[in-house]
């Protein structure tokens, strides 16, 4: 470590009830340093200007040049999917297996689902008819996006619940080097949990096809656009892009409104906001707080060259609260004019779900602007899932009224 690099945790930063005070002193005093996070030795970014640079440069790597996994992965379910992840994947497979995928996943097909979206979301704000109080995340939050997301790949309503306890462990696969073994053991278990569930979903779908999208995919994969473990991969991925970031913004939502009811009066006066206010929410939010990359070429950075192959690690999070670029970003403005939030990533990783995580939060927002005039946070009840990377509220009890 340089005399000039301050300790950085982020194992310590997830116990924190708000890290924003850290990451705006990194930010000020420490835009660019050198930071050990497990094994690896990583450069950190936490201005708005530096991760958005990083984020689409098209040399940008998800995997160190030549590597095939991380050792800390051994050989194990793990580093099966780690293989085959599409979130994980470089150019060229990133590329094919992308285009396949994404097709189910455009701005035109987004839309054409609003109304079943919308649907789903008064079904499930029907079920809190009467109430005063709600957990918002497990009555509500998880609700919507796992509905529309396991409605559109084909998965039994049963099997939610099963799937959703398994993504927490499997997040650690994004940054395994800072997994401890108890860590590891639980992602290993994870994957193989996903590796045998979506594997039994191929074998189904090619027995006996249905008007989903996991028999579309099965097609494909059939006509050798991918191999069964990429699809696996994708299966598994399209299941978190479909539901992670809509859930924890959904939950931020409430403790944002909770917190300021001047915007949700706000809200309430001008329902035209509604796709501002989802913008600001994932700004303000960030679900997903730091992003990792390896740079394919030389970059220079606050006077310093940083070598191609270097790994770098985006604080996503201080970005989107970067005062250089957002007046009062601590406070939630629903009326913000220029959002360039970085909550869906950057360049070719620009996320998968993003135009149907839009609708779903768009719908949610205009529902309960309509359904409740006040939302008060039941102290004590705000509990994050400890993961400095993916930080989503696991708990939130409110009022409402």
């Amino acid at each position: 470590m340089s005399p000039t690099d301050p300790d950085f945790d982020p194992a310590e930063l997830a116990l924190l009830a708000d890290p924003e005070p850290v990451l705006g002193q990194l930010r000020d005093q420490f835009p660019l340093f050198q930071a050990t996070i497990g094994l690896q030795r990583f450069w950190v970014l936490s201005r708005h200007e530096d991760v958005k640079r990083v984020l689409e440069d098209p040399s940008a790597l998800m995997r160190p040049p030549g590597a095939s996994t991380p050792p800390s992965l051994g050989a194990g379910p793990a580093a099966r999917m780690w293989k085959t992840a599409l979130s994980m994947m470089d150019p060229p497979d990133h590329t094919r297996v992308r285009r396949l995928v994404g097709r189910a996943f455009t701005r035109r097909r987004a839309e054409d689902l609003r109304p079943g979206i919308e649907a789903v979301v008064d079904e499930v704000f029907r079920g809190l008819d009467d109430r005063d109080q709600i957990e918002v995340v497990s009555e509500l939050a998880l609700q919507v996006p796992m509905r529309v997301i396991c409605g559109l790949l084909g998965v039994p309503d049963e099997d939610w619940p099963m799937l959703q306890s398994w993504t927490p462990d499997f997040l650690r696969i994004f940054l395994p080097d800072a997994a401890s073994l108890d860590d590891r053991q639980r992602l290993d278990r994870a994957s193989q949990n996903f590796i045998e569930y979506f594997g039994a979903m191929i074998d189904a779908r090619l027995e006996a096809p249905r008007e989903d999208l996991t028999t579309s995919l099965v097609a494909l994969q059939e006509e050798g656009g991918m191999t069964r473990d990429e699809l696996i991969g994708a299966l598994r991925g399209l299941l978190t892009a479909g539901f992670e970031t809509s859930a924890a913004t959904i939950s931020a939502a409430f403790l944002g409104f909770g917190r300021e009811p001047a915007q949700l009066d706000l809200l309430r006066a001008r329902p035209d906001l509604v796709p501002q206010a989802v913008e600001e929410l994932l700004r303000w939010e960030s679900p997903v707080r730091a992003h990792l990359r390896y740079l394919g070429a030389d970059m220079a950075l606050h006077g310093r060259r940083i070598p191609a192959g270097a790994a770098m690690w985006m604080l996503v999070g201080a970005a989107n609260h970067d005062p250089l670029r957002f007046r009062d970003p601590a406070r939630i403005d629903i009326a913000r004019a220029e959002n360039d939030h970085l909550a869906f990533g950057g360049g070719r990783h620009f996320c998968l779900g993003a135009y149907l995580s839009r609708v779903e939060l768009q719908s949610v927002f205009a529902r309960l602007a309509r359904r409740w005039s006040r939302i008060e946070v039941v102290e004590g009840t705000a509990r994050r899932r400890p993961n400095f990377q993916f930080p989503s509220l696991e708990r939130l009890v409110v009022g409402v009224r």
